[in-house]
Parts: C-alpha cells; structure tokens; sequence
C-alpha cells in the first residue's frame, strides 16, 4: 500500500517557478493556503525581496506520475547566515503566515505513507539549519508531515476578529464602551476641524505615492523597519499596485484638508482582511489618533462589504486586544543537516527560552 502511494506522485526540488501560472493558480484556489502563497505575492517575493537578501531560490514541487498535475508546492529559499547554510520558508521579515500549498488528497496520501514523506525530505537541497516560519497553530501538522519534527512555539501570537453584520451591533460586543466613545469623539473632533475622508485607493500612482508616504511616515519611530529599505518599499508597491485590480491588495488613505492624515496598507483574501502597514503623521494629527480611526472605519467598511474577518496579523500589540480579537500561538519547525547546524539549533532554542522566560518574568 506505502510504495504504490508513494508511486502515484513524481517529486523534483526545482529552481525556479512560474507562481502566476494556471496550474498554480489552480492549486492554491484549491488548497487552504493563506494569503502570503497567493500568485501576485511570491511572484513579487522572488522577484524583489529573495534576491536583495542573497536568497537563492528552491520551489519543492510534487507532481501526479500519470499526468503531470501539479499537487503540492513548497516555496523556500536557501542563503548563508553566520556561516551557515539556512534553509527557509519565504519569509524575510515580509510573510506572516507559511504553509505548504497541497491538494486535500495530498496530504491525505502524506499521511497515510511515511514513504511518501521521505521521498520530500529526501529532495530537499544540502543544509546546516532548516527553519520554517512563522506557522498558525492549525498548519503545523502540515510542517510535522513535511519535515518529521515538532513544532517550537516562537512566543507570540497572531491576532484576529470575527467580523459580522451590522457593523453597530459587533462594534458594541467587541469593543468597550471607553473605546467606542473616544474614538466617535475623536472623529468628530476630526470632522469639526478638518473637511477629512477616508478613502480606499486604486489608482496606481496614488498607490505609489501613498505607500511611499508611509514609509516616511514611519521613518524612525520602528526598530530596523523593513520598509525604509528601497526594495521592500518596492516589494509593497509592487503587490499593492498589482492586486488592486484582483482584490488581493488593499491601500486606504485618511485626509484632512487634502493632507494625508494615515495611509494603511493590507491584503485581502477569502472575507479577510490581513492588516500589515500603517503611518500616521503624529506630529500634526495625533491628538486624533488617526490609527484607531483607521482601523475602525476600514473594520466598519470591509463588514458591510461581506467581509468575515480582519486580522492584525503576528504580534502582541496591546491596541489589537482592544478590538475584539483572539490569539493564535505561533510557531517554527527547526531541523539540523550538519553539526555546525546542531549546534546553532540549540542556540536558537535557548534564546527563545530565554525570551520567554523574561516576557514571563515581566507580566
């Protein structure tokens, strides 16, 4: 029963992938893959972000042996660090959620034949260290089945809301009543002193001016900002401009007096929203607290659009528990190809818990 399962699939480690294919976009529709493997994303990923960070690239492909469908995708990269050969998701600081994209039937012959499995480990490229990050807790099983170990808690959590209609109704069992009277205050006041709009964007060139702004807006108040970086700014303009039109992407843009107030940057898929970005200008207009405003209005808009959820995304911010969410525990898969890789692994380990235990000892 094993070898005739693990016959059924063909399974190459191929350098290259064409992600805004047919057979991949088949794939992921079909898969319950998040927004980070969708076609417009790895596709600007690979082209902007892996090679500006000397990540070379390695796509884990499985094929049915008949015909040649595609049947399961594993999106990685491979660069040196200290030294050491570091086998990654494509993450990079810029993906908040990996998983491996397979079909429902994969993954059920992935767990009936341990074969099967060892045919994927077996083609995986020569490394010191594989690290795969960051991963929900209802994905790790997927990992557990693609690389034989555990997974490590990294720590922190993500952190979402169910949404649901009329927005008035959710708003008062979600947020307390302190917060939704400052923030109806605070809009007014707004209004009161300012002709201001909250609008979302869809032109190319005002994407790209506003994404632009962002990033300065953020210049200097985030310890080592992806964004300030010129690639990564064009990494975001890139998805932003291109799924604007597929509805991927998501640029909104609070004004005052026609100067820009907040510009908030996220994606969108299957009724989530996946807040990722936002910049404020502070100096003029903090006394409003544009951010909370923002996530508000944009909360209040995606629900009355049929939107089911809005999700802030990894990190243990306070201001996300304010709005309703719920945790998720996220994770990492470590494992060595070498000592050297061993050894480092243990290090990484022990500065998790570390860090765990001083975020203990601060509570």
């Amino acid at each position: 029963m094993s070898s005739t399962i693990s016959a059924k699939y063909s399974i190459e480690l191929a350098p290259g992938f064409a992600f805004k294919s047919d057979e991949y976009s088949d794939l992921v529709d079909a898969s319950d893959a998040h927004v980070y493997q969708q076609p417009i994303w790895l596709d600007a990923f690979y082209r902007i972000i892996a090679p500006n960070r000397g990540a070379r690239p390695h796509f884990l492909v499985a094929r049915r042996q008949d015909d040649g469908v595609l049947q399961f995708v594993l999106p990685l990269i491979l660069r040196r660090k200290f030294g050491l050969r570091l086998l990654e998701t494509a993450d990079l600081g810029v993906s908040d959620y990996a998983v491996p994209v397979g079909l429902p039937a994969f993954w059920q012959d992935l767990e009936r034949d341990p074969a099967l499995r060892r045919k994927l480990v077996k083609a995986l490229p020569r490394f010191d260290l594989l690290r795969m990050r960051p991963v929900r807790e209802e994905d790790c099983r997927k990992f557990m089945l693609v690389t034989g170990t555990d997974p490590i808690p990294l720590g922190f959590s993500s952190h979402a809301s169910v949404l649901w209609k009329p927005y008035d109704e959710w708003r008062k069992s979600a947020l307390n009543g302190s917060l939704r009277k400052m923030i109806d205050r605070k809009m007014r006041k707004l209004h009161r002193d300012h002709s201001a709009s909250l609008k979302e964007l869809h032109d190319p060139d005002e994407i790209q001016r506003a994404l632009t702004r962002l990033a300065s807006l953020r210049a200097g108040r985030f310890n080592k900002d992806p964004i300030q970086q010129e690639f990564v700014l064009s990494f975001y303009i890139d998805v932003a401009q291109q799924g604007v039109s597929t509805g991927l992407a998501s640029t909104w843009l609070l004004e005052a007096d026609g100067k820009e107030v907040g510009i908030l940057f996220g994606v969108t898929l299957k009724g989530r929203f996946y807040y990722l970005l936002i910049g404020c200008d502070y100096d003029n207009f903090g006394q409003y607290s544009p951010g909370l405003l923002m996530y508000d209005g944009i909360m209040e808009n995606w629900t009355e659009r049929g939107g089911s959820g809005f999700d802030f995304t990894i990190g243990d911010e306070a201001f996300k528990r304010k709005f309703g969410t719920a945790a998720t525990t996220i994770y990492m898969f470590l494992s060595a190809g070498s000592l050297i890789g061993r050894m480092a692994g243990r290090v990484v380990v022990w500065r998790l818990n570390k860090r765990r235990e001083l975020l203990e000892e601060g509570q």
